[in-house]
């Protein structure tokens, strides 16, 4: 008996649903005081601007590869088809960090974000976890949260991805009220000095632009969701697609800096544990930043719900190929959907959001590299399957492999220096990085026997 497929329901308006909805989560909220203090509005807002750049070459790869190797699932299936299925678990693995990463983030980040929204309401505390307080709330919505979405992605991709649409929707009617409120109600002489430091603008460009991937991540879920698109688009509709989502986050970001910079002084932004709050609360009073807080919310569910369709789809990719234990391929026979792989993902995103708020920093970060290194090994790859998978595609395609390819290297070392720094204390981000690839090397390690019988049987 055959087992059950994954289902065909995915519309045009909920593939790009799926990528905005990661690309644009609520992070901005809590950093984008940060980044304008460290490399100026003007500075943040070119760092993104060149980001953009960068990950529109990508985005070609991406399109390029998706049409070579139609039935692969993203990153994990086009490395693996150019350099061996060793390089892509390796590259899908660190891929599930990010987006694990992002699924534990948004837990955390709704609990606080409701304490601040509604003050007392966080509750005792439970217990310390990296010298953090965990509270009562944090494990209430951490733990219902985490049951919600997981069972909403397992009933169907198309009620989730509804779901989606209407979230994303909302999120940037929010994030357009927002925008606004700072552009019109602030000053432009906030916005000086538009580049940081005095000096060494360059300095501050790099600042930003080297946690770029981090920012952007999302659009790479669309390959895994292609397989359960209703039609699928062709190598330019994907590339106008997958271009338009980097398009619009690009300027959802640079909005979002030159509002902020202009509604309240750099000092003030500089000491606030909340700079967009405050920076709209300047213009608006209150209740501005209620709103505020209302878009972080409505942005941070959008945000979780496509992280884990995304995750739970890489999961039942390499558990289809032999990279890991057979049942997390399973498919739902009523559903159609990889309910074993979806559960698997919200089982890992519970266990870190009850980590606590002082998990966050690390995961950003891991997530950043996991990121880039996806990024650019799909970029490497789409040169390899230019030999190996003949199809249409000319020079601007390994053009844009090329540069993309080599400036995200240069964003790694970036990171992998920033990481591994001497510091006073050992950082949690590595020992959560060696936990992962032990974890990741012993996964695959315990699936070898299955690998060695799928390729005996040729199947």
């Amino acid at each position: 008996m055959n087992a059950p497929a994954l289902r065909r329901s995915l519309r045009p308006a909920h593939l790009a649903a799926i990528g905005m909805g990661t690309t644009i989560g609520v992070g901005w909220i809590v950093v984008t005081g940060g980044w304008i203090v460290g490399a100026g509005p003007g500075g943040a807002a070119l760092a993104f601007l060149l980001g953009g750049l960068v990950m529109i070459l990508v985005a070609v790869c991406y399109a390029d590869a998706a049409t070579r190797l139609p039935e692969a699932s993203g990153e994990y299936g086009y490395v693996s088809s150019a350099f061996g299925p060793g390089w892509g678990f390796a590259v899908g693995w660190a891929v599930l960090l990010g987006y694990t990463g992002i699924c534990c983030f948004e837990g955390l980040a709704l609990a606080w974000l409701l304490s601040v929204l509604v003050p007392g309401l966080a509750g005792s505390v439970l217990y310390t976890s990296l010298d953090t307080p965990v509270r009562a709330l944090d494990v209430v919505v951490v733990s219902g949260s985490a049951a919600f979405f997981t069972i909403l992605n397992v009933r169907g991709a198309r009620e989730s991805a509804s779901v989606q649409v209407a979230v994303t929707v909302g999120k940037l009617a929010l994030s357009f009220t927002f925008v606004l409120l700072g552009l019109f109600g602030g000053h432009a002489a906030n916005w000086v000095p538009t580049f940081e430091p005095a000096g060494g603008a360059w300095q501050g460009i790099a600042g930003v632009l080297v946690v770029v991937p981090a920012w952007f991540c999302g659009f790479n879920a669309l390959p895994q969701a292609l397989r359960e698109a209703e039609r699928r688009p062709t190598t330019a509709e994907l590339a106008r697609l997958l271009a338009g989502v980097i398009a619009l986050t690009t300027l959802f970001y640079v909005a979002v800096i030159s509002a902020t910079a202009a509604a309240a002084p750099r000092t003030a932004l500089h000491a606030a544990e909340l700079p967009v709050v405050v920076a709209i609360e300047a213009v608006a009073g209150p209740w501005g930043g209620r709103i505020v807080l209302v878009t972080a919310i409505v942005a941070l569910l959008s945000a979780w719900n496509a992280a884990l369709f995304a995750a739970s789809r890489l999961v039942h990719a390499l558990a289809g190929q032999g990279a890991l234990s057979g049942t997390l391929a399973r498919v739902h026979p009523r559903f159609g959907t990889p309910n074993a792989a979806v559960i698997f993902v919200g089982a890992i995103a519970l266990a870190g959001g009850l980590m606590g708020r002082g998990f966050i920093d690390p995961l950003i970060r891991l997530g950043s590299i996991g990121f880039a290194i996806a990024f650019a090994s799909t970029c490497a790859a789409s040169l390899r399957l230019r030999r190996i998978a003949p199809a249409q595609g000319g020079r601007r395609v390994v053009g844009a492999a090329v540069a993309g390819g080599l400036l995200l290297c240069g964003i790694i070392g970036l990171s992998l220096n920033t990481l591994l720094a001497p510091r006073a204390t050992w950082p949690a981000e590595v020992t959560a990085l060696i936990a992962w690839v032990g974890i990741g090397a012993l996964l695959w390690r315990l699936a070898a026997r299955r690998r060695r019988a799928t390729r005996a049987t040729g199947t």
